[in-house]
């Protein structure tokens, strides 16, 4: 009789999620994570910690909607520019902000993103770029918690490189 035992390695990726101002390309907010999951639930914590009084839109994909993050962004003032799913119902259940966005983009779905200029959304995948071309889109570190670290200096070195080229561009 002979036995066999393989050792199985289950990939995790670490995931960044950024709260980015689209006028300056900085990063404001950072949550690293390791753990499969959904998106959306990071959203809340990432408002928590940018300066509400000067928000006036909030972006997101398709990934960040549910009643809760509309709520939050709406609660702290501003419009929650998230295009929602397909077949997704527009029950509030509560939550007020999620039903008007709802219906609002319901409407007309081309006029929505047109008038809350959505396409500044993919200023965020600009920045990853900028921190994959900048810094290498791999990380060297093997452990998670290394692995955060590293992302998270990369996003400071990113924020400097960006004061810096701002402040020449305003000489």
């Amino acid at each position: 009789m002979s036995l066999r035992f393989k050792r199985t390695w289950k990939r995790r990726f670490t995931a960044l999620h950024a709260a980015v101002d689209t006028d300056s390309l900085m990063v404001h907010a950072v949550r690293v994570k390791a753990r499969p999951g959904g998106d959306a639930r990071h959203l809340v914590a990432l408002m928590g910690r940018v300066n509400g009084s000067q928000l006036e839109t909030v972006y997101g994909d398709r990934a960040y909607i549910s009643r809760e993050n509309v709520q939050c962004i709406h609660d702290r003032g501003a419009y929650p520019a998230i295009e929602p799913k397909t077949r997704l119902r527009a029950r509030s259940r509560g939550y007020r902000g999620y039903k008007e966005l709802i219906r609002e983009y319901r409407r007309d779905p081309l006029a929505w993103k047109e008038v809350h200029q959505y396409g500044r959304r993919s200023l965020v995948e600009t920045v990853f770029g900028m921190l994959k071309v900048r810094f290498s889109g791999s990380l060297s570190s093997r452990k998670h918690r290394e692995q955060r670290r590293e992302l998270l200096l990369k996003v400071i070195l990113h924020n400097v490189n960006r004061l810096n080229f701002l402040e020449c561009a305003r000489r």
